[in-house]
């Protein structure tokens, strides 16, 4: 794993800093999977109870996200056990360190589209 851990970083904030990325990572990804629900519903026009708890779960993540001065609470958490970065498993892995601060703004990009495209199909559905 690439991640960064503070050499000050005690064994027992090492286990409650996995627990914290690894929750991190199962958000993001949940989150994830939301936007592309809500774009899937709005392509196909399909309006059910996927896409309310899909709205829900981004909506309830992006007030979490503005009430914490558009910054995830996990990111401060981790650096708080001793990450360097804050990131989640995906973003220390996967991508390049100058990626991830643009997640949020991608993924709300991606939702935001999202939203327009449902928007519009389903006002074409209502005429």
């Amino acid at each position: 794993m690439s991640t960064q851990i503070k050499p000050t970083t005690t064994p027992h904030n090492r286990y409650i800093l996995i627990g914290i990325k690894t929750l991190h990572t199962l958000i993001f990804l949940l989150m994830s999977a939301a936007i592309l629900v809500v774009l899937y519903c709005g392509l196909t026009r399909t309006y059910n109870l996927w896409l309310v708890i899909a709205l829900a779960a981004v909506i309830l993540e992006c007030g979490v996200f503005l009430a914490n001065n558009r910054r995830c609470p996990l990111t401060k958490w981790a650096r708080d056990y001793g990450d360097v970065t804050g990131n989640d498993w995906i973003a220390d892995i996967f991508l390049p360190a100058w990626f991830a601060p643009k997640i949020p703004l991608l993924c709300g990009g991606l939702f935001v589209v999202s939203l327009i495209v449902l928007a519009v199909n389903f006002l074409l559905l209502v005429r």
